[in-house]
């Protein structure tokens, strides 16, 4: 049941929904506004001091900036004879903040990785500024206009809200919500740390909308929605000094942009302020076929109501027997072009993939440069074309920590060509999930994901797409040293509670702690049919001064198969369904040595692809060979004694070919067609892997 509010009032919650036709708000694309939400209380002493630096970022960006003060919490219980300030949405708006003292704030709900002390969205009032000019600096893919109509007999208030979206939601993003607060000022009482006349301003009085607003769907570039609301104000409010603060949000949080009208006679176009040009794509992924065209239209928007100039430019890293080019105005690009567009015109480009026989991916960028407003940033699009792939690397895009993953892709691009994978691809962390929506993996069975000391580990879209994609059988390796501290860990940054069912029920895997610097090496857990007898090794700090690989434990159905000298585990591998997962809470790039690392990956592969591995104890590798390697006719096998068994297996798993023979034999392999092989030789109590080249 809902809450009563404080103040009675009347809210008569009659939707008009009008035609989906631009009526007032500018179409032209624009820039985000800013909406503070000030958490504060007539009890706190320092809340003036945040009071002023609100004021100050509101009378700096003319316009562009609305405040709402919030209050909530204990400072905002009134004595006898005070008034009441709270509504029955404070708590609630400040509860997903994790703020921790007063005054706190948010802009525009949005979580900033280098200004957030708390592990969510609010912050000091000494960072809202910066906060506010990050904001004011983004791209908006929806304008807002709004007008207000005021009956001062009946106090019967009607706001129109028209939003007009420039562009297409964000990948993740399925609808939006209309948001309409009631704000007053010029209200005298008391405040700590000022006065018992203190001018309280921007009081939030009431959502129209209520607490998370009036959700719109079906959006896309183009659309226009137009809804009229009606409330009728209490006799309480100071008409005249009352504001209505209309703002777009996604889901509860992420606020996308916002306006601030006065109550009587209020309007607004909803122009922020111009941005120069838009460039922007539908749909950003594919899947490809050798010598198959695959397409990408894109839109492109000359924002002013002037003539401009651009350049457009295209970059991509491919596979080098595909074939990656641009049209536009139906004339063929490899590189750039010079357009000119008329005010406000709206035209398209196509960029155009053709994969070769090489397996990979395409990544293609984009780019749109004013010529006329050089200093102004550059607009930028990326796509991706998968062709062939069927072992997808997927490196985190995590934000936090200043540290890019892309820089040890090439650990595992290395170990997974090492253990003869020659369908390998990669791709960023933010493109996963549109992979899977797209239906781009398809093809894909495994998945490994590079961590590399990057924060967010795992957006949330991520998770659902990862287990969508275990439960349809596909395999996953993740490692990084801080995966299991920043999704079960307080103040975690992917802490949600889908997170955390999906580290313990899908990796199987329980978090004991940070670790520390003493989990500087580590063995593998030699019973181990997988993993075991892989040659130890040290860890090392990959991340400029940051080491402590995190300490773990398995959790129902997965064995430890790596520790760490505490005894203490740092590598799993566990089964969901038919799936097979292997974490690692240490990065690849932290293992010294170069042949555990391969070995690592060797073993993963082949247990991906269907090797049930060994009971055995595995011989040293420095103690057996196989030779010649690569070979032609025949294999001999030395450093053994006496008869075994070998089995020989191609790259997909196929037994190609098995038997028994001695020492003093050859193994003939004139009949296998040219590639890459396994070999694993078994005696009684042994067991021996190793792969050769057929020529």
């Amino acid at each position: 049941m809902r809450k009563k509010s404080f103040l009675t009032a009347s809210l008569i919650f009659a939707v008009v929904v009008c035609a989906y036709t631009q009526e007032f708000v500018v179409t032209s694309p624009q820039l985000k506004a800013v909406v503070l939400e000030e958490y504060t209380g007539m009890k706190c002493p320092y809340c003036p001091q945040g009071h002023a630096v609100a004021e100050s970022i509101l009378t700096g960006n003319p316009g562009k900036v609305s405040v709402i003060a919030v209050h909530q919490g204990s400072f905002a219980i009134p004595d006898e004879g005070q008034p009441d300030f709270r509504t029955a949405f404070g708590n609630s708006l400040a509860g997903q903040t994790n703020l921790e003292g007063y005054p706190s704030g948010t802009v525009n709900r949005h979580f900033f990785s280098d200004l957030s002390t708390s592990g969510g969205t609010a912050l000091s009032r000494g960072d809202w500024a910066e906060a506010s000019q990050q904001i004011l600096a983004q791209e908006s893919y929806v304008n807002l206009g709004v007008t207000t109509d005021f009956n001062e007999e009946t106090r019967e208030l009607s706001v129109t809200v028209e939003a007009y979206y420039v562009g297409n939601l964000p990948f993740g993003v399925s609808s939006n919500f209309f948001q309409i607060a009631v704000t007053e000022s010029n209200v005298i009482a008391y405040q700590a740390g000022a006065s018992s006349t203190y001018n309280h301003k921007h009081i939030l009085r009431h959502l129209i909308t209520d607490q998370w607003g009036d959700e719109i769907t079906e959006i896309e570039s183009g659309t226009v929605v137009n809804k009229t609301y009606l409330y009728t104000m209490p006799e309480e409010w100071v008409a005249e000094n009352c504001e209505i603060v209309a703002f777009i949000t996604e889901s509860h949080q992420e606020i996308v942009t916002g306006v601030t009208v006065p109550l009587i006679d209020g309007f607004s176009d909803g122009e922020v302020n111009p941005d120069y040009a838009r460039l922007f794509t539908e749909f950003p992924i594919a899947v490809g076929q050798d010598s198959e065209t695959s397409e990408f239209l894109f839109t492109i928007i000359n924002g002013y109501d002037a003539e401009q100039e651009f350049v457009l430019n295209l970059s991509y890293e491919a596979p080098v027997d595909w074939s990656v080019s641009f049209v536009y105005d139906e004339n063929t690009y490899i590189e750039s072009t010079e357009i000119l567009l008329d005010a406000n015109e709206i035209v398209n480009a196509q960029i155009i993939v053709v994969p070769g026989e090489t397996s990979g991916v395409a990544k293609c960028v984009l780019t749109l440069q004013s010529t006329d407003f050089p200093a102004l940033e550059e607009k930028v699009c990326e796509v991706f074309v998968v062709s062939g792939v069927q072992n997808l690397i997927v490196n985190g895009s995590g934000t936090n920590t200043g540290i890019s993953s892309y820089e040890f892709e090439h650990y595992y691009k290395d170990g997974l060509l090492n253990a003869g994978c020659e369908t390998v691809g990669a791709i960023p962390g933010y493109a996963f999930e549109q992979a899977v929506e797209f239906g781009v993996l398809e093809n894909v069975s495994s998945l490994y994901f590079n961590i590399g000391g990057t924060t967010p580990v795992l957006t949330l879209g991520q998770v659902v797409a990862l287990r969508e994609f275990i439960d349809n059988g596909g395999n996953l390796f993740v490692a990084g040293q801080d995966f299991g501290r920043d999704i079960m860990a307080s103040g975690a940054t992917s802490g949600s509670i889908t997170h955390k069912t999906f580290y313990q029920n899908y990796l199987s895997a329980l978090y004991l702690n940070d670790g520390d610097a003493a989990n500087n090496s580590f063995h593998s857990v030699n019973t181990d049919s997988i993993f075991g007898y892989i040659p130890p090794s040290t860890l090392i700090d990959a991340y400029d001064g940051v080491f402590d690989p995190d300490a773990i434990k398995k959790y129902t159905n997965s064995t430890e198969i790596f520790l760490y000298p505490s005894g203490k585990a740092g590598g799993l591998r566990a089964y969901k369904g038919s799936a097979r997962i292997v974490y690692l809470a240490f990065g690849l790039e932290q293992i010294a040595n170069e042949d555990t690392r391969n070995e690592i990956m060797d073993r993963t592969y082949r247990w991906f692809e269907g090797w049930i591995g060994t009971g055995c104890e595995v011989f040293d590798k420095n103690q057996l060979s196989v030779f010649p390697n690569p070979a032609s006719d025949f294999l001999r096998i030395t450093g053994i004694e006496g008869d075994y068994k070998y089995t020989v297996t191609d790259i997909t798993g196929k037994i190609v070919k098995s038997g028994m023979t001695s020492i003093s034999e050859n193994i003939s392999i004139s009949d296998l067609k040219s590639g890459l092989y396994f070999i694993e030789i078994n005696t009684s109590n042994q067991s021996f892997l190793n792969k050769f080249t057929k020529l």
